[in-house]
């Protein structure tokens, strides 16, 4: 299976090697990477700011609503929650 995905990404990557746009297929796929990782970063930026919007820090949120929260708060915490983690995530690997 991963012979397979890198004779794709080689087969997409030729093209854009012959022209001179990127020198291997290393580099095309570090760069399609740090792509991905942009976009991810963003739209998990855009949850944390939508939720920091609404009730401020999530420590602040989850103290607040500790033991009272409704089940749309519940779900809007872990959504919170799970963008976070997942910005860290992502941060991590546009670093690197």
């Amino acid at each position: 299976m991963a012979v397979e995905y890198l004779k794709t990404l080689e087969q997409i990557a030729k093209p854009l090697i012959d022209a001179g746009i990127y020198k291997s297929s290393k580099a095309f796929v570090k760069d399609l990477i740090r792509n991905v990782a942009r976009s991810r970063i963003k739209n998990y930026q855009r949850i944390d700011k939508k939720y920091q919007a609404k009730y401020g820090t999530l420590e602040k949120f989850s103290r607040s609503r500790k033991g009272k929260a409704t089940p749309k708060q519940e779900d809007e915490w872990m959504e919170w929650e799970s963008a976070r983690n997942m910005l860290k995530a992502w941060n991590r690997i546009a670093k690197s």
